[in-house]
């Protein structure tokens, strides 16, 4: 009796394993990273347009999406690289943003323009 409970204690701990989280935390163009994780969003390319990026609190997040996307970063670290037209929020932590284009930058984040734009308060011209 000792050993068949042995056996089940052991199959419901590695039953539990396996019920983690995917690797993924996205569903379609959303993803959101629950807190005191970290996830890459994988959902979203450098092309894919009208994603939306939310990193939950103490997490550490990082992506990449096309034009028109939403980001919104109350984590520890937010590395994101973003299309023309989008519109990034930092309300925590380390927020590293390219904006490949025009964007709209909310809270304090380190900042860099491409496409031809250049840098202002409020994000890329």
């Amino acid at each position: 009796m000792r050993r068949f409970l042995n056996v089940l204690t052991s199959a419901a701990a590695a039953v539990f394993v396996f019920v983690a989280c995917d690797t993924s935390v996205c569903a379609g163009g959303n993803c959101s990273c629950p807190s005191d994780q970290t996830c890459g969003f994988d959902a979203c390319t450098a092309t894919t347009s009208g994603c939306n990026f939310t990193c939950g609190s103490g997490a550490t997040c990082s992506g990449a999406c096309g034009p028109g996307c939403n980001v919104s970063c109350g984590g520890k670290a937010c590395t994101h690289t973003v299309g023309a037209g989008s519109n990034i929020a930092c309300t925590a932590g380390t927020c590293t943003i390219t904006c490949e284009g025009s964007c709209t930058v909310s809270g304090a984040a380190n900042l860099t323009c491409g496409g031809g734009t250049s840098k202002s308060v409020a994000g890329c011209n």
